[in-house]
């Protein structure tokens, strides 16, 4: 709770000190697209239930790095003057390896097939500063595996809800040079689907033309999301976190 609070302290305080530079914006009148198609590496840290069948999954960077399997991000925005829409695909294919209760020792394991598709309008603050607002549509399919002293069990559930979000980003202004950076914070959910979501992903990218680069990053999203009761709870409680690394077109 405590980290979650610090999150949405810190989206605040950059909305804060990114206003005043608003009316400076200047205005365009041409459309600017960027698309940027990622390839992300991902583990998760958290605890989930499927069916009341709970799991607690704790990996530390160096598991992973040993489970690491692979999710398909892209970015798309498109910008005239001091608005614009944008949109964020991923999908992830996750598994780990947990623990489960019982009598004894229970292990478990987690594969989770994860959507998430986001849909945002865009205000120009100043000239490195954007306000991103809109949703995301969250889908997610889980199946949880217990192996026991005795016995062995599994649950498979799926579940699909939207998440109203807000978020700041911000970049490097632009100075001639070859290399650029951005990072964007993300707060969302707020009981409307999720309890609490929130999201950091910083990015450093290098020209490889005028309109081409090679982006480097990390990303952080965390959701906070339960429905149901007893034998019918659904909960995920998650951070997923990995390395990315994709292409930026600018058109």
């Amino acid at each position: 709770m405590r980290q979650t609070w610090l999150v949405a302290l810190s989206l605040l305080l950059t909305i804060m000190a990114a206003l005043p530079a608003a009316a400076q914006a200047p205005a365009g009148d041409v459309w600017k697209i960027t698309v940027a198609p990622y390839f992300m590496g991902a583990g998760l840290t958290g605890t989930t239930v499927v069916k009341g069948q709970e799991a607690t999954i704790d990996m530390s960077f160096s598991d992973i790095l040993k489970n690491l399997q692979f999710g398909a991000m892209g970015l798309v925005a498109a910008r005239k003057g001091n608005w614009g829409v944008g949109g964020d695909v991923i999908w992830m294919s996750l598994g780990a390896n947990g623990t489960g209760p019982g009598v004894g020792l229970v292990t478990a394991s987690a594969d989770m097939n994860q959507g998430a598709f986001a849909f945002y309008g865009i205000r120009r603050l100043g000239p490195s500063a954007d306000l991103f607002f809109g949703a995301r549509v969250n889908t997610l399919q889980a199946n949880l595996r217990f192996n026991g002293p005795i016995t062995v069990r599994s649950a498979d559930g799926s579940k699909t809800w939207v998440d109203p979000i807000v978020g700041v980003q911000l970049r490097t202004p632009k100075n001639g040079g070859h290399w650029h950076a951005q990072v964007y914070t993300e707060i969302g959910g707020f009981g409307a689907g999720s309890t609490f979501t929130w999201q950091i992903f910083p990015t450093v990218g290098v020209d490889l033309t005028k309109r081409a680069s090679l982006e480097f990053g990390y990303r952080w999203l965390d959701i906070d999301y339960s429905s149901g009761d007893n034998t019918t709870l659904f909960k995920y409680d998650v951070l997923t976190q990995g390395p990315l690394f994709g292409l930026g077109f600018r058109f």
